[in-house]
């Protein structure tokens, strides 16, 4: 019954509907009693008793008959499977049926080649269904001008012979799982327009004969700006952007973010330039910025960040043009200072093509929505950023005009380069016609005072923390009336601490850490009731902590540590550590993560203040006790329900398919895992961790897997975690755990690797101090991780971060040789949309801290766990070793080991067995690759290439 309701739809749309009204009005009819799942009574108004159907919901006809031109049942929930074949057409001229929409329902099967055979259909959308299968081998038809199949689960290779369809406009083939290359044959498709083929599994090289499509507007080859739920990009091209693409005349949009590209940008190109937006992010393109790009008047959107580009930016590059302009983490140099334009204004070519338009309007807004720099400036509706971060740019500060009509906010990125002038109200020009404006220039070599801040009212951020500031804090702060954060820490500032801050009604942040600033803390910062953090630690501030700060309803960082404080901690209305008060010889002691109000002249306050607490003590036991004899009832009574219901879920489960990858022996069956590991019994554990447990399976004799049972239990996002498993069930490595197979269920999803019997690193580490370990042993195990986790940031199809590296996703054969596990599955669990997804993937202690407080994934922070692992390894400590408790709270094994390198103490770091028998100079040497790993600048800190090139050179050197 499912079968007949696209069959009856074609005989409606591309049979001759024209034939007679009644015969359009039985067939529709037809069509709703083939549809056998209708949960949102979409059809319930078709019915035999109102027989002008052309009003029926979803049906168009003609302007000048009754003869159904179109069908539009967009996100209906209609169920159903595609027919086969086509019905036979009736006596012709069969009308056109210039639309079919049908997106966003659950149709499943394959794409039926009649779809691609119709000689009268226009405009056919099945997207965002279950479609699966390869594609029609053919296209016979010379009507269809827009194909949209996006969001299917469609497979095998792009058909060469789709390249017969040759009046289309629009190729919409996103997220499947199409693999293989794309078809030199597309050349053909002289009408293209927009051509979008990311979010599959293509490999090889991008063909150039794409730029025989001369009328080509969009190319997108990737898309990694997806939302929580979509289809990740798994495309990675072999080779470099064939220049010939850059010349086509009518390209308004390239989108390749992350598409594995290398070799360099032409320096030249032919013929104007239409370009609007273009995105190569994340890439490994090394070359200097081409000046052609100085020649594309419509360039409004520029993303070239995270590649190797080098040299400075092109002279006459219109920056103030640009709503997004992106450079950020490459080797740019050289002076940042635009050149002068003779023409302010910016040009106002409209996008009159609506395809051009959607596209554009779609992918530059998903990108500015999830950029980390757009958020700086999250209240404003029109963003407009400007990164130059993390390069090599020196000399002044640039002065940046900006010509853009209307109201926006702005955000101006210099961080983490050489920039070593002055502030000047010349620099803040760009506040002029900006309703917000965030700057951040940390981590440079400024000098000078801040006086010319207040040159820019508008100013909602602005972050110069790390450079060389000095003088007084400047009384014009005050009028910085939209001002949210003030982040000045690590500078040379003095005086006082400008009372004025109470009056910005809008500040949320204030660090004025790690200065010379004196005096007291003063009491009219309490006026600034919005203020959620207020660093003030490592200066030489005296006196009391104002008591008013026990009103700051919002203050949930309050850190005054290392200066010369007295009196008493004031309760805060939010729990703050009592580390944020170390340092302060004269302070009274802190009580509780609240502080204390209590005072020594206070006895009876005090004496009651203690029966009060006494009170409050045995109340806290008795509730205490309470809830664990509940808990432990609700515990017992939860035990129970799962045992009976795990016991039914088990014997339905096994009728469940098994995905296995490679030659997989017969002895792999879903009966004998279950069986093998006793039900998942407690007997056969061997490992537990933040993605699930981890049980040992011998299924024959000798023959031994490990079955990772993922804590994710029902899930969405079906589609994208098949997409996922079945890239890493592609990769191999020989310091990669194998994965050898995958079972979803309702209740249980595991995944199946091969068994190792060395252990983990972790217990490795652990029992460093009860046994000798050898030099060898330490360089290969740390060779090999680093060996494995090169492999996964640049030689992977697609690339992968972990995100979780640590010594128990490390595991260990009999001779010692490490191998990673867990690569891909936090990537793996985001797209199930279970809790994962709201949490940061990683262990604390390993996680790098730019990711932690920001979610920014990146390899740097990768590399940033790896050294912690090294460091354990030459150590034989933890990462949050107890020892470490004589120090400061927080104190991890990266402080230790710095504080040791700084002293020149570094034979107390090493494990003593270690010290015994390694080159001290090789020791010393590998202890200064982990602490560069674990540098706090992303800058700094290796590749993991760089990194294993240095092991492997520490081996081979005599």
């Amino acid at each position: 019954m499912a079968a007949l309701l696209l069959r009856m739809l074609l005989v409606v749309g591309v049979a001759p509907l024209a034939s007679s009204a009644s015969t359009d009005l039985t067939a529709l009819l037809a069509l709703k009693d083939a549809v056998s799942h209708d949960p949102d009574s979409v059809l319930a108004a078709w019915s035999s008793a109102s027989t002008n159907y052309c009003f029926w919901r979803g049906v168009s006809c003609h302007p000048n008959s009754s003869a159904v031109a179109a069908i539009d049942l967009p996100d209906a929930s209609l169920s159903g499977a595609l027919p086969a074949s086509l019905p036979p057409r009736l006596p012709p001229p069969p009308p056109p049926l210039p639309r079919l929409v049908l997106h966003g329902n659950n149709f499943s099967g394959p794409v039926p080649a009649a779809f691609l055979a119709s000689p009268t259909l226009r405009s056919l959308d099945l997207s965002y269904n279950r479609l699966s299968g390869p594609l029609p081998p053919s296209c016979r038809t010379h009507s269809l001008t827009h194909l949209r199949l996006a969001a299917n689960v469609i497979t095998a290779q792009i058909p060469a012979d789709l390249a017969q369809c040759r009046s289309l406009r629009l190729l919409d083939l996103s997220s499947n799982l199409l693999e293989g290359s794309i078809p030199s044959s597309f050349a053909g498709l002289a009408a293209l327009r927009a051509l979008d083929l990311s979010r599959n599994s293509l490999t090889d090289r991008i063909p150039p004969q794409l730029s025989a499509c001369r009328d080509l507007a969009v190319l997108v080859l990737t898309n990694i700006t997806t939302s929580p739920g979509e289809q990740p990009e798994f495309n990675a091209f072999v080779g470099g952007l064939p220049p010939q693409l850059l010349d086509i005349p009518a390209l308004q949009i390239l989108w390749a973010p992350k598409a594995n590209l290398n070799g360099r940008l032409p320096s030249y190109r032919n013929g104007s330039c239409s370009l609007r937006a273009l995105n190569l992010a994340q890439n490994y393109i090394a070359c200097s910025l081409p000046p052609w790009l100085r020649d594309c008047p419509n360039l409004a959107y520029l993303d070239l960040s995270s590649n190797k580009f080098e040299g400075p930016m092109p002279v006459g590059f219109r920056m103030g043009c640009m709503k997004y302009l992106n450079v950020a983490q490459n080797s740019l140099s050289g002076h940042l200072l635009p050149a002068v334009e003779t023409d302010s204004k910016c040009s106002s070519r409209l996008i009159i093509d609506d395809t051009v338009m959607h596209y554009y309007e779609r992918l530059v807004s998903g990108a500015m929505v999830l950029s980390p720099s757009a958020a700086l400036s999250r209240d404003a509706i029109n963003v407009v950023i400007h990164d130059f971060s993390n390069n090599s740019f020196s000399g002044p500060l640039p002065s940046i005009a900006l010509h853009l009509g209307g109201n926006f906010s702005y955000g101006l990125l210099l961080n983490s380069n050489m920039f070593n002038s002055t502030l000047s109200s010349g620099f803040f020009g760009f506040c002029k016609g900006a309703s917000g404006v965030t700057v951040n220039l940390s981590d440079n070599q400024l000098t000078g005072g801040l006086d010319t801040l207040s040159s820019c009212p508008v100013l909602w951020t602005f972050d110069a923390g790390y450079n060389k500031i000095n003088g007084l804090i400047s009384l014009g702060v005050a009028n910085l009336h939209f001002l949210r954060s003030l982040i000045l820490r690590g500078n040379n500032l003095t005086g006082e601490i400008p009372g004025v801050f109470g009056d910005l009604s809008a500040l949320e942040v204030l660090d004025l850490s790690r200065n010379y600033l004196t005096g007291r803390i003063p009491s009219s910062l309490a006026h600034a009731s919005q203020l959620q953090a207020l660093m003030l630690d490592h200066n030489m501030l005296s006196g009391g902590i104002p008591p008013s700060f026990s009103e700051l309803a919002q203050l949930a960082v309050l850190d005054i540590s290392f200066n010369n404080l007295s009196g008493d901690i004031p309760r805060l209305r939010h729990s703050t550590d009592c580390g944020s008060f170390v340092g302060n010889p004269l302070l009274h002691p802190c009580l509780g993560p609240n502080g204390s109000l209590s005072t020594p002249d206070s006895t009876n306050g005090a004496q009651q203040d203690g029966e009060m607490s006494r009170s409050r003590s045995v109340m806290v036991i008795i509730v205490a006790a309470a809830t664990a004899m509940v808990s432990f009832l609700l515990v017992v009574l939860i035990f129970v329900v799962c045992e009976r219901r795990k016991s039914a879920k088990i014997a339905n489960l096994r009728a469940k398919m098994l995905v296995t990858f490679g030659d997989a022996p017969p002895e792999l069956t879903y009966d004998n895992l279950v069986q093998a590991t006793s039900n998942f019994s407690i007997q056969n554990l061997i490992g537990s961790g933040g993605f699930g447990s981890t049980y040992k399976a011998e299924l024959a004799p000798g023959f031994l897997v490990a079955v990772k049972r993922l804590a994710m239990g029902r899930f969405q996002g079906l589609q994208q975690f098949d997409a996922e498993i079945r890239t890493l069930g592609r990769i191999r490595h020989r310091n990669l755990v194998t994965l050898m197979g995958y079972h979803i269920g309702e209740s249980d999803t595991f995944l199946i690797y091969n068994y190792l019997s060395g252990g983990n690193l972790e217990t490795f580490i652990n029992g460093m101090g009860s046994r000798k370990v050898s030099w060898t042993e330490v360089q290969n195990i740390a060779e090999d991780v680093a060996e494995a986790l090169a492999f996964l940031h640049c030689s992977c199809t697609p690339r992968i971060i972990h995100r979780d590296i640590k010594p128990s996703n490390i595991l260990l054969d009999e001779e010692l040789n490490a191998y990673l596990s867990d690569f891909g599955l936090a990537r793996l669990m985001e797209v199930t949309q279970t809790h994962a997804t709201t949490d940061v993937a990683g262990t604390f202690g390993y996680v790098a801290p730019e990711y932690a407080t920001t979610r920014r994934v990146s390899d740097k922070a990768d590399v940033y766990s790896f050294g912690v692992v090294l460091l354990e390894l030459m150590s034989g400590k933890r990462s949050l070793d107890p020892s470490f408790s004589q120090f400061t709270d927080g104190f991890t094994i990266v402080g230790w080991g710095r504080m040791l390198a700084q002293e020149g103490n570094t034979i107390e770091f090493f494990s003593p067995g270690l010290w015994d028998v390694a080159p001290m100079d090789k020791l010393t040497e590998m202890l200064r690759v982990a602490l560069s790993c674990t540098s706090e600048s992303l800058a700094d800190r290796p590749s993991m290439r760089q990194v294993a090139e240095k092991l492997k050179q520490l081996r081979n050197e005599q």
